[in-house]
């Protein structure tokens, strides 16, 4: 049986050579563990399965029209390897792997700090695009401090605002696959790790702070040690900074969430701290949980030498964290599951190929590019997909890919492809708007540093800035009464008076923001500061919405409703182009790559329905079918939008010059494939008995087919 087996295999492989010897050397390990388990292999994906499969791992949406016939007519034998590096070159690529990491990292735009989020989404992307390696990614996350405006991976830090304890365990689970997170509070009840353990790690990230002053620090300017601090000079200096503290707090308040500190702080243990190795309240000094010291070298500080110890190839985990992600990415399972629970008795399904994998990353110095390239040139990658589940503890063997469904991204950009056409060669406009915020804000950050404090105190005071003790018992007085008001039920007397208040600040304010940048300052500040609000890629530009309107035959049924009344007629077309607009017409005109929309999307939106993470955990997406989504297919506004007139499907439908040629149209659109013999029959029958509704009925099934939402 097993020379039978090892025969087979042996065919297998011969007959379906792979590109590239780093891929071949994939597909030889994993045929050994065919052998081992007397398994035989999936058979050869067809170019139809294989197309569909890396346009949606790759670049996260199915081809065009177009693109699927050209891969398909295709006679060069070099045609799959070629198309994996032209996608993996693209901005599809970026787009795609933003999604994915976004996820991971748990990126929000829209927080508090929304115009950090905006440069933390855009640093991804871009570092994404300029396909920067995982360990210099991974090193900028850990290691850069300053201001959002000169680099937004700052939203690292700022995404657990204040939070650092909690944030040094989000860390260790995505880089290091480790979940540590019961230490925080006591010892670990299922792994080794204690809570001095948690506390010597934290003490490498916890002097990131994200909350310091707005990034301003005047205190220090004035007086920057602590026998300077008590000089009659400094503690005159101080009161005057207390008569202006409220104009200078107006002024930094934008400056709020777009900063982080490297400080010299160490965490403290709590209070309640229990375990003999220290006492309650007692500082912990930094120590690596596993592996080589992360001792510090000379010019380095803490978190460089932390940053430097987690990137490193000897780090145990580091590689082999990002090589399984990878893998599962395009395999879809881990060789070690789940990806960020391993311990020290974790043992891979495939320990040889785990560790050719290792080593290839380090090889490849963590291009990911490269390392899924190998990847996807194998064999293994470009076979038929396992359809069966793999129960909860079972070992899958890699007899091909794992069928899975699309994630909600993916859908969405697929849709969109759909509506637009190769969305990818569609110029998105940078969100100008925003950068301009980020400008305003950087320059007057740099104004506000630049001052000397009694300079600054100075300019205040001369421009009435400074609060008077009866400014400030007034607003203390009105606010008090405006209280009262709210709880005796009197909402309106107490809005009025709070207009009091909020004009007796806004004078302050307005001195304020005049003192620091001059008149002519202040209003340009202002200009451009109201004028930068965050908005979503893709809306306006050189990407313009698609204008939706009723076809010829819609308006030309309204008339004929209308009975001859043209104002009736008018009336009619007008509520129905409303509800189009509303319906198809928005995911029309919202129709861009999901990467440039917020992130995440609004609750109600197509990508929540089909289970989009709200990024409160790492990892939290969704691919389970829910209700929602079915309604959302079958009575949604999805299959009208693809059917609509302007939609790039629905002119190529329409160019279509018989109904046999129409609706393999269709089946390559939404399929990116052709109909079967036994398909075309079917088809023949539909569009005879259906005539008028065929194109829809046969979009409609199709789009609410297993075969349209998963990945083969």
């Amino acid at each position: 049986m097993k020379l039978t087996c090892a025969f087979i295999i042996l065919t297998a492989i011969s007959a379906f050579g792979a590109a590239l010897p780093e891929s071949a050397r994939i597909d030889e390990i994993i045929a050994k563990e065919w052998q081992k388990n007397n398994l035989q292999p999936n058979a050869p994906a067809s170019d139809e399965v294989f197309l569909r499969r890396i346009y949606v791992d790759v670049v996260g949406r199915i081809p065009t029209i177009e693109e699927a016939k050209a891969f398909l007519i295709s006679t060069d034998k070099d045609k799959r390897t070629k198309l994996i590096d032209q996608l993996l070159a693209s901005d599809g690529y970026a787009a795609n792997y933003f999604n994915y990491f976004a996820d991971i990292l748990r990126l929000q735009t829209d927080t508090k700090g929304q115009l950090t989020g905006y440069a933390y989404a855009d640093w991804l992307k871009s570092a994404l695009k300029k396909n920067q390696p995982w360990d210099s990614m991974v090193r900028e996350l850990l290691t850069t401090d300053g201001a959002s405006w000169d680099s937004g991976a700052i939203g690292f830090y700022m995404r657990d605002q204040g939070m650092q304890l909690d944030h040094l365990a989000a860390t260790v689970q995505v880089f290091l696959g480790t979940q540590i997170v019961c230490a925080q509070c006591h010892n670990h009840p299922f792994d080794k790790w204690s809570q001095m353990d948690y506390y010597h790690m934290a003490a490498f990230t916890y002097g990131m702070d994200s909350k310091k002053g707005y990034g301003l620090n005047l205190e220090s300017k004035m007086a920057p040690d602590k026998k300077a601090r008590k000089s009659p000079e400094a503690q005159a200096l101080r009161r005057d900074l207390k008569s202006v503290q409220e104009s200078i707090k107006e002024v930094s308040k934008v400056l709020r969430y777009t900063s982080v500190a490297e400080t010299d702080r160490l965490p403290k243990l709590p209070h309640d701290y229990k375990y003999t190795d220290a006492k309650p309240n007692e500082e912990v000094q930094p120590k690596t949980m596993f592996g080589h010291d992360a001792s510090q070298l000379p010019g380095e500080t803490r978190i460089d030498s932390f940053a430097r110890w987690m990137t490193s190839p000897e780090n145990p985990r580091f590689t082999l964290v990002i090589a399984n992600r990878l893998w599962k990415r395009a395999m879809g399972m881990g060789l070690i599951e789940p990806v960020d629970e391993m311990t020290d008795s974790t043992t891979p399904s495939n320990t040889e190929l785990m560790n050719y994998l290792e080593k290839l990353m380090a090889e490849k110095k963590y291009d990911m590019k490269a390392y899924l390239r190998v990847i996807y040139n194998s064999d293994l990658y470009q076979r038929m997909p396992s359809t069966k589940d793999v129960a909860l503890g079972e070992t899958y063997h890699f007899t091909g890919p794992l069928m899975r469904r699309m994630s909600a991204e993916q859908i969405w950009d697929s849709v969109a492809t759909l509506i637009k056409g190769n969305i990818d060669q569609q110029a998105v406009e940078p969100n100008l708007a925003a950068e301009r915020k980020l400008d305003a804000l950087g320059k007057l950050y740099d104004t506000l540093n630049s001052k000397d404090p009694k300079q600054l105190i100075a300019d205040i005071k001369a421009s009435g800035g400074a609060e008077s003790p009866e400014k400030l018992a007034k607003i203390k007085e009105l606010t008090e009464q405006a209280a009262k008001l709210r709880r005796d039920g009197k909402k309106d007397e107490a809005a009025a008076l709070q207009k009091q208040v909020l004009a007796l600040r806004g004078g302050t304010k307005r001195d304020a923001f005049s003192a620091v940048l001059g008149a002519e300052g202040a209003r340009e500040f202002q200009r451009e500061y109201r004028e930068g609000g965050v908005k979503a890629k893709g809306g306006k530009g050189k990407q313009e919405a698609t204008k939706v309107s009723l076809t010829r035959e819609e308006m030309a049924k309204i008339k004929a409703q209308a009975g001859g009344d043209k104002k009736k007629a008018k009336e009619l077309i007008n509520t129905a182009q409303n509800n189009l607009r509303k319906g198809s017409g928005a995911v029309i005109a919202g129709a861009t790559r999901a990467a440039d929309l917020p992130s995440p999307s609004p609750r109600g939106h197509m990508l929540r329905i089909f289970g989009q993470s709200d990024r409160e955990t790492i990892e939290n997406a969704s691919r389970e079918a829910a209700v929602p989504q079915a309604l959302a297919l079958l009575n949604g506004p999805v299959a009208d939008a693809l059917l609509n007139d302007v939609s790039d499907f629905s002119q190529h439908v329409n160019a279509a010059t018989t109904n046999d040629a129409k609706m393999e149209t269709i089946f390559l659109g939404l399929l990116s494939r052709y109909p079967t013999a036994n398909e075309s029959k079917i088809l023949s029958s539909v569009m005879r008995d259906r005539a008028e509704t065929a194109k829809a009925d046969v979009v409609h099934a199709l789009l609410n087919t297993g075969e349209f939402l998963f990945v083969k």
